[in-house]
């Protein structure tokens, strides 16, 4: 059985005047509780503010296989909301609203005794650092985590990073999601002197941070690892393309996924791939695909 600690923010995603649920760790957490058994544990530790929003939030995590007994509901502060907009690639741009209540979760009790269970994958990103309060509260699930997995999938936003941040999230990690995107920010801020190449910008991450796994996504390109001291790339297949929100959140807990099942990494890259390619050919994030389809592929 799987035990499964995810962190971060849960918001609701606005296209013209629609709302749909979404947040990278949502969305990750989201798509990995559908990947796992029913009886695998997967806990979420968020915060919701006390409205409607919140109020649509837990009912929609009432029909998922996600614990939300680590979801705060917090008086004084809105559940988030972050409006999107898609450009002529249909890639998203957001504008994330602030001091949301995913931005003050509190460590409390219930995530301190959660935190004398041992894990099999822990998940966090950037963003969500944002806000002390959350910030601080991370940095203690940090001291306290017992985790063979730690994952970051970066998710760089605006102005919403610094390098300690960063470099922090990379020394505590032994499994980082990353897109071209954001490998170009790493570069700028850790390592201006190298090369725009992605096996030697991925080997340094390797070296510098001691990362047993590094995942790169390159958009319509295909998706690369470096791992074991190789690097390995995969094209993608083409497909009707709808909407990529949520793809890269997708990939990440295809891989969590993976790793966890035992696949080898040329497997684990491919089924990550499979995954996001089932997903960018429905709207939305949190779409429902053919997932035994796909893990059938790979005997899982």
């Amino acid at each position: 059985m799987f035990n499964i600690l995810t962190f971060g923010e849960i918001l609701y995603d606005i296209y013209d005047n629609i709302s749909v649920i979404g947040g990278a760790p949502f969305n990750y957490s989201l798509q990995l509780s559908r990947l796992i058994e029913n009886d695998d544990k997967l806990k979420f530790i968020t915060a919701l503010g006390n409205d409607d929003y919140s109020k649509k939030a837990v009912d929609f995590i009432n029909n998922e296989n996600i614990d939300k007994s680590l979801i705060q509901i917090l008086n004084g502060y809105e559940t988030g909301k972050a409006s999107v907009f898609l450009n002529e690639n249909k890639v998203p741009d957001y504008i994330i609203y602030e001091n949301a209540a995913w931005d003050n979760i509190e460590y409390k009790a219930d995530i301190e005794n959660a935190l004398k269970e041992n894990y099999d994958i822990f998940y966090f990103n950037i963003l969500s650092q944002r806000n002390e309060k959350s910030y601080n509260t991370l940095k203690n699930v940090f001291k306290n985590l017992n985790a063979k997995y730690k994952v970051c999938d970066v998710t760089f936003r605006k102005n919403y990073y610094t390098k300690e941040k960063i470099k922090e999230s990379l020394e505590f990690i032994n499994i980082l999601k990353i897109n071209d995107d954001e490998l170009a920010l790493i570069k700028e801020l850790f390592y201006p002197s190298l090369q725009s190449d992605n096996e030697v910008l991925l080997k340094a991450i390797n070296k510098d941070f001691n990362i047993d796994y590094i995942f790169l996504t390159l958009g319509a390109s295909g998706a690369a690892v470096f791992y074991d001291n190789e690097y390995i790339f995969n094209p993608s297949n083409k497909v009707n393309v709808i909407d990529t929100v949520g793809a890269g959140d997708a990939f990440c807990a295809a891989l969590s996924y993976a790793v966890l099942k035992g696949l080898d990494i040329k497997n684990i890259l491919k089924f990550a791939l499979s995954v996001s390619e089932e997903t960018i050919q429905l709207k939305g994030g949190t779409a429902i695909y053919d997932i035994k389809k796909v893990k059938s592929k790979f005997g899982l």
